[in-house]
C-alpha cells in the first residue's frame, strides 16, 4: 500500500534587499510576479522567510501574507528596539505582517546595529532554499547591505535570483542547483518507506512529525540486527567450504564431499551480493541517521528558537527533512513554548536520561560478546593445538600412542575447531565489539558530565548550547558512516 505519512516537500524562500526603493509599485508586482510562478509550480508547500525591515523586506513579507503563503519572520532585535528603526506608517504596516506572519523569531539580539543586521541576513540564507534579491548590484553601504547576504548565499551554492531594483531585470546566481529545489530523492525515499503497523495521529504537525519518525525509525531497526546476521553467512560457509574440502581427501565418496565444498566456496562468494549486504548496511544508514536527526528536532520542539543542533551543512542529504521538519514546528499552532525548568526536566528525564541508560546497556553486552567471541577462539585454537600436539607424538610413536581409526577423525576435528576459531575472531571483528563498547563507555560519561551541566545551568542560551553538544555527540557516529556511502544511493524500491 501506499504510506500515508509522509513529511512535506517544502520550498523555502529567503529575502534580501534595500530599505530605500525608487519604485515601491513595481518593485512590488516583481516579488509578487515571481512569488506567483513559485507557487504554481512548486511541488510541496512554498513558505517565504524575511525580516520586516522598511523597503524590500517588507514588501517581500506583503506579498507573502497577499499570496497566502505561509511567512517566517526573522527580526535582527527585540521588537521594541526595532521599532525604533521605523515612521509610524511604516510601522503600523509592519506590525499587520507580524499579526499574519506564521512565526516570528528574533536571530540576534547582542552586537551592534549593523551586526545584529548582518546575522539577520545570514540567518536568513541558512533557513532558505532559495534567496530572492532586489538590489541595484552596487556594493553595501555597510555591514549587512544586500551585497553581503547575496555574496554569503553565492558562496554557499544557494540559487540566488536577482532582480534588479531599478530596472527590474533578472539574473540567476548558481543555476545548476535549480534541480535540488525542484528534486528530493532523499525526502522521497523516506516518506516511501511503509507506515508503522499501528495507528497514529497524524492530523497535527507535531503528530506528524512523530509519526514520521516512528515508521522510519522502526525501518532502521528492521534493519541493523538483519545486517549483523546476514554478514555472518559468507564467514561460516567459507569456513564450512574449508572443511568439506579437507574431509574429501580421506573420507568415502569423495565427489560428493568435494562438490559440497566447491558449492559452499562458490556461495560464500556470492551470497554478498545476493544478500544485498551492502544495499543493506547503506539502507540502515540512511533511515537511522534520518531517525536520530528527527528524534532531535523533536527534542528541542517546544524550544524558541529554530532547531540549530544540526544543520543542512552537516548532513546536506537531509536538508529536505530538515526544512520540511522545522517548517511544521513553524506552523504548528498548538505549540506552545516550554518554560525553561519544564524544558530541562523533560529534556534530561526522556533523552539523557534514556541514552545513558542505552550506553551503559550496550557498553555491557558489547563486552559480553566480546569474551564470548575470544573464549570461542581460544578454546577452539587450545583444542586444536592439542590434537595436533597428539597427533604429531603420535606420528613418532606409534607404538605407544597408537591412534587406529581414530586418526583421521581427530584430525578433522582440528581443522574444524581452527575454522571455529577463525568464524569467531571474524565475527569480533565484523561485530567491532571492541570499539562499541569504547564508544559506549565514552558516550555514558560525557553525557552523565553534560547532565550536571544542565541541571545547574539557568538560561535558555547556556542550556541550548549544551544540549546542542549532546545531540551533535550523539549523531556524529552516524553521520561518519553517512559521509562513506554518500555516493552509494540505494534504489527507491
Amino acid at each position: 500500500m501506499e504510506p500515508s505519512i509522509k513529511l512535506p516537500a517544502t520550498m523555502a524562500i529567503g529575502f534580501t534587499g534595500h530599505r530605500t526603493l525608487g519604485d515601491e509599485n513595481k518593485c512590488r508586482k516583481w516579488i509578487i510576479d515571481f512569488l506567483a510562478r513559485r507557487k504554481a509550480s512548486a511541488v510541496g508547500v512554498v513558505y517565504g522567510v524575511s525580516s520586516v525591515a522598511a523597503g524590500g523586506d517588507l514588501l517581500f513579507a506583503e506579498s507573502c501574507i497577499q499570496l497566502q503563503l505561509p511567512l517566517c519572520v526573522l527580526l535582527p532585535l527585540p521588537r521594541e528596539e526595532f521599532r525604533k528603526d521605523f515612521d509610524a506608517a511604516t510601522w503600523s504596516r509592519a506590525e499587520l505582517v507580524l499579526s499574519k506572519a506564521t512565526s516570528i523569531e528574533v536571530t540576534n539580539g547582542d552586537g551592534t546595529r549593523e551586526e545584529c543586521y548582518y546575522e539577520c541576513g545570514i540567518e536568513t540564507v541558512h533557513q532558505s532554499r532559495l534567496m530572492l534579491a532586489l538590489w541595484n548590484g552596487e556594493s553595501s553601504q555597510g555591514l549587512g547591505g544586500t551585497e553581503d547576504v547575496v555574496s554569503f548565499a553565492r558562496g554557499l551554492g544557494r540559487q540566488v535570483v536577482w532582480i534588479h531594483s531599478t530596472t527590474g531585470e533578472t539574473r540567476i546566481f548558481n543555476e545548476q542547483a535549480e534541480n535540488e529545489l525542484l528534486d528530493d530523492p532523499e525526502l522521497e525515499f523516506l516518506n516511501g518507506l511503509p507506515d508503522p503497523n499501528v495507528l497514529v495521529e497524524t492530523n497535527k504537525p507535531e503528530s506528524l512529525a512523530r509519526a514520521w519518525f516512528r515508521k522510519v525509525d522502526d525501518s532502521a531497526t528492521r534493519c541493523a540486527p538483519q545486517s549483523r546476521r546476514l554478514a555472518a553467512i559468507p564467514i561460516v560457509f567459507t569456513a564450512a567450504a574449508a572443511i568439506f574440502s579437507g574431509a574429501g581427501s580421506w573420507a568415502h565418496e569423495v565427489k560428493t564431499w568435494l562438490t559440497v565444498g566447491t558449492v559452499l566456496g562458490i556461495l560464500a562468494a556470492v551470497l554478498p551480493a545476493i544478500l544485498r549486504l551492502r544495499k543493506r548496511q547503506v539502507l540502515w544508514v540512511r533511515t537511522r541517521t534520518a531517525a536520530e536527526v528527527c528524534r532531535s528536532v523533536l527534542a528541542f520542539w517546544r524550544t524558541p528558537a529554530h532547531y540549530e543542533a544540526i544543520g543542512p551543512e552537516v548532513v546536506p542529504e537531509l536538508s529536505g527533512v530538515l526544512m520540511s521538519l522545522n517548517f511544521l514546528k513553524m506552523v504548528d499552532r498548538e505549540r506552545s513554548q516550554s518554560s525553561l525548568g519544564e524544558f530541562k526536566q523533560r529534556y534530561r528525564q526522556e533523552r539523557i536520561a534514556g541514552q545513558i541508560d542505552y550506553f551503559f546497556r550496550h557498553a555491557a553486552q558489547s563486552a559480553a560478546e566480546a569474551r564470548r567471541y575470544r573464549a570461542a577462539t581460544w578454546i577452539s585454537i587450545g583444542f586444536a593445538a592439542a590434537v595436533n600436539v597428539w597427533l604429531f607424538v603420535s606420528g613418532h610413536f606409534s607404538g605407544i600412542f597408537a591412534l587406529g581409526p581414530w586418526k583421521q577423525s581427530l584430525s578433522l576435528g582440528a581443522s574444524i575447531a581452527f575454522q571455529i576459531a577463525t568464524i569467531a575472531g571474524a565475527l569480533l571483528a565484523v561485530n567491532d565489539c571492541d570499539r562499541r563498547k569504547e564508544r559506549y563507555q565514552e558516550l555514558h560519561q560525557k553525557l552523565g558530565s553534560w547532565d550536571t551541566q544542565i541541571e545547574a545551568l539557568r538560561t535558555w542560551p547556556s542550556v541550548l548550547r549544551v544540549a546542542g553538544q549532546i545531540e551533535r555527540a550523539l549523531l556524529a557516529e552516524l553521520i561518519e558512516w553517512r559521509s562513506l556511502i554518500r555516493n552509494q544511493k540505494m534504489t527507491r524500491k
